[in-house]
């Protein structure tokens, strides 16, 4: 990461706070996992996603057409602290919410073929 406000700056928008948390409780998101949970246009939800890529906060793979997310496992102590804090905050509403909305989903996509590994939807 280049220097703290770049990472702040990136931890101060609702939406990329909220794709962090998902983060958190998942370890490894697809972008079409993060759109329906949050409820965000693709082009949107690449929006943010490429901010904390470019911040260094996150990492992408590629798994056929699908492009997966997650925390970058080797960040600095220093944010890694301060995502451990955020973790610590994310128990109560209106993050409980959110929680559901991410297990409802994850629940439907396992019963239908939603963004299916295979790239078909």
């Amino acid at each position: 990461m280049k220097n703290p406000a770049q990472f702040f700056k990136a931890m101060s928008d609702t939406t990329r706070l909220q794709i962090i948390a998902l983060l958190m409780w998942e370890d490894e998101l697809c972008v079409c996992d993060i759109e329906n949970v949050l409820g965000l246009s693709q082009s949107k939800a690449s929006r943010h996603l490429r901010y904390l890529l470019n911040s260094g906060i996150l990492i992408d793979k590629r798994k056929n057409i699908w492009v997966y997310y997650s925390i970058k496992k080797d960040l600095p102590e220093d944010k890694k602290k301060f995502l451990e804090v955020f973790k610590s905050t994310i128990i109560e509403d209106p993050w409980v919410e959110l929680k559901l909305k991410l297990e409802n989903w994850l629940n439907s996509k396992i019963n239908s073929d939603h963004c299916n590994v295979n790239g078909e939807e």
